[in-house]
Parts: C-alpha cells; sequence; structure tokens
C-alpha cells in the first residue's frame, strides 16, 4: 500500500471523506438550514396539492412523496441535531473513523467503495428524475410549462434529499467493512503480533458498536420508509376502487429507484455484520491450516466470542434480519400490483385477461402464506369482494 502523508485528520487527497471538518466549518450550519428549508417548502406544496384535481400527479404519487420527504426530513433533523456542549451524529460518527490510528490502513479500501457507492446512488437518482418526467410529460393533456416546472423542482428536491441520505449511510458501512475486510488481510500475516491484532480488534468492534448505536435512529426512520410507502399504497388502492391501475403503477415507477438506494443499505449492513461472521472461520482455516499455534488459537476464540457487527438497539442486523425487510417490500409491491391489476375487471368474454388477474392473485397470495404476509393477508381477507 502506497505511503500517505497527512495534513489533517483527513489523509491528504482524501478531503471528501473528512466529514467532521465539513461539519465543524462555519458554512455548514447555513448549508444545512437552506437545505432543510427547501425541503420543508416542497413538503409544503407537496400538502398543498395532496388533494388537488388539478395537481399533475394523482392523489397516490402525491402520497408516497410526501412520506419520502418527510422520512427525509426526520433524518436529516436526527443526523445534524446537537444539543449543547455535545458532538451531532454527523460529528461523532465521523469522528470515530478519521481520528484513529488505522485510517491510513483501510483508507483506500474506503474511497474506492466510497467512489462505487456514489456513482450507484447517483444513477439511480437520475433515472428516478428521468422517468418522472418522462411520465409527467407523456400523461399529460396539456403542458403547462409552470406547474411541470414546479413539480420537478419538489420530485427533485425529495429525491436529491432521500438519495444524500442513502449515501451517507453506505459511505459509513462501508468505512465499517473497509476496516473488517483490512483486518482479515492483516491478520492472515503470520508475522503480525497476536496481542496488536487482539487489540485492534478491540478497536474496530469498538467503533462498530459506537458507530452503530450513533446511526440507529436514523436507520429505523430508513427502514421504515419502503414499508411506509407500500402500506399506504396499499390501503389507497383499497379505499379507492376507482383508481386507475395504469396510473397508479405509473406514479410508483420513478420512486421505486429511490427506496433501490434503501435496499441497498440495508445489504450493505448485513455485509459489515456477514464479514464479522466469516472472520474467525476465515481465519481458522488460514492460520491453522498448517499445524496448531497457540495464540493464533486465541486470537481466533476472541474474535469468535466477541460476536461483532453492526448492532441496532443491542439486536445483531446481519443479512436475515435485513432480507426480511427486504422481502416484505418486495412482497407488498406484489400484493399491491395484484390489487391493481384485480381493479381493472375485465369482461366476462376476456378469458386472457381474466387469467392474467388470477395469476396475480394466486402470485399474492402465496408470498402472504408466509409469516412475513400476515398483514396483507388480512387486508384481502377483509377487503376482497370476490375470493378465489
Amino acid at each position: 500500500m502506497r505511503k500517505i502523508r497527512y495534513t489533517s485528520a483527513c489523509p491528504g487527497g482524501y478531503p471528501y471523506l473528512d466529514f467532521k471538518a465539513k461539519a465543524d466549518a462555519p458554512y455548514m450550519p447555513l448549508c444545512a438550514t437552506v437545505i432543510f428549508c427547501c425541503l420543508v417548502a416542497a413538503l409544503a406544496m407537496q400538502l398543498v396539492c395532496l388533494r388537488g384535481p388539478d395537481s399533475w400527479e394523482g392523489r397516490f404519487g402525491n402520497e408516497v412523496l410526501l412520506v419520502m420527504g418527510l422520512c427525509s426530513a426526520a433524518c436529516i433533523l436526527q443526523l445534524n441535531f446537537r444539543r449543547p456542549g455535545q458532538q451531532s451524529v454527523v460529528q461523532a460518527t465521523s469522528e470515530m473513523f478519521m481520528n484513529n490510528v488505522m485510517l491510513p490502513d483501510y483508507v483506500d479500501l474506503w474511497l474506492e467503495r466510497s467512489r462505487r457507492n456514489s456513482c450507484e446512488v447517483a444513477f439511480l437518482w437520475l433515472l428516478s428524475v428521468f422517468k418522472e418526467t418522462a411520465i409527467v410529460l407523456w400523461t399529460s393533456a396539456e403542458i403547462h410549462l409552470g406547474k411541470v416546472v414546479i413539480h420537478m423542482a419538489i420530485f427533485a428536491t425529495v429525491a436529491t434529499t432521500f438519495s444524500a441520505v442513502s449515501l451517507y449511510f453506505l459511505v459509513v458501512c462501508s468505512a465499517q467493512a473497509a476496516m473488517v475486510d483490512h483486518y482479515s488481510a492483516k491478520a492472515a500475516d503470520l508475522s503480525q503480533d497476536y496481542r496488536v491484532l487482539r487489540h485492534r480488534w478491540d478497536q474496530i468492534q469498538a467503533i462498530l458498536r459506537r458507530s452503530a448505536r450513533c446511526l440507529t435512529p436514523c436507520l429505523m426512520i430508513v427502514t421504515l420508509t419502503p414499508v411506509i410507502v407500500v402500506v399506504t399504497s396499499t390501503l389507497e388502492l383499497i379505499m379507492d376502487n376507482e383508481s386507475d391501475s395504469k396510473r397508479i403503477v405509473l406514479e410508483l415507477f420513478p420512486k421505486t429507484f429511490g427506496l433501490l438506494g434503501i435496499i441497498r443499505v440495508l445489504a450493505q449492513i448485513g455485509e459489515v455484520t456477514g464479514n464479522c461472521d466469516r472472520l474467525p472461520v476465515f481465519l481458522n482455516s488460514l492460520l491453522l491450516g498448517d499445524g496448531f499455534d497457540q495464540e493464533a488459537s486465541h486470537l481466533i476464540h476472541f474474535i469468535e466470542r466477541s460476536k461483532a457487527g453492526f448492532y441496532a438497539f443491542d439486536a445483531k442486523v446481519d443479512y436475515t434480519v435485513m432480507s426480511k425487510v427486504t422481502y416484505v417490500f418486495s412482497g407488498g409491491l406484489l400484493a399491491l400490483l395484484a390489487r391493481a391489476v384485480q381493479l381493472r375487471r375485465p369482461n366476462n368474454n376476456n378469458n386472457n385477461g381474466m387469467e392474467i388477474v388470477l395469476r396475480f392473485k394466486r402470485a399474492a397470495r402465496a408470498w402472504a402464506s408466509t409469516w412475513y404476509g400476515i398483514t396483507i393477508e388480512l387486508c384481502f381477507e377483509l377487503f376482497e369482494l370476490s375470493p378465489l
């Protein structure tokens, strides 16, 4: 690994990773205030046009956008709120990663993953804005330039804020995963001092737990956002049987790109815990493959008993937990789509259309038969007019 010269807490050549220095800058409170005011203005305009019959989007799309905006505003407040004499979540989390002796070891890997995550989030944001613009222009009978500009400004503000929150989580989780991955490579060197490795692992698991504790409230908000979107969308569809299913699917489609960023965050968190869980097995096969080493054995048992990973409210968050949230979200979208297709009841002589409806309903019921989909199954039983 190449040598790195220091000019501050952040290594030279990596200035944008130093969140703490940016948070302490005198212009940051002004920037945060401007961003929050823009988001509040966008949400206020959404509330005004929520039930407006002349809105560019229907009631369904406005509600989804409002939920995403409220969750983004709550996350921004949680991340930047600072009590007198205390640090904000952004400052505390950044200080953990920037001011430690291990930073020169994993900063290259952190930078590489951060760049990849930035490209992914930017690509999803561009797709979301492009699809929203195309749908607005395609579904509008008459084009009013002023209304289109206002609507796209609101959507771009909410989408940008939502994507920025997702990117922050991805950057922090990338730092956590980079520390664990670099430790795996360093521990594989038999010439290393096992006492130093044990001390480094103490530092890593302490940073993991402290940073996870700081991010837990925002993580809960971000995780509940897709669930709230699915629930509100399903209730909207159930309560209004005259809804246009084609219009509803079109309104939801651009927002799903932003929600995919949340799924990416959950996968990154699962990767951090998964790497910690697989580390003892990896070291056991590598360090003890050619013979028994007492110090290496003690190190492996110490890492295994530490049970390091990403913890939320003292509960270990791994791939299993995160996959359940993803499963509920994807299953809810399937049930929502099935309900939307059901509302477009075909004629009795259209057997092909009826077959499509029946297939969608069977697929939704197959998902709802699992214990993850009990809530959706109850909704089908309570509100379905013509059971299979």
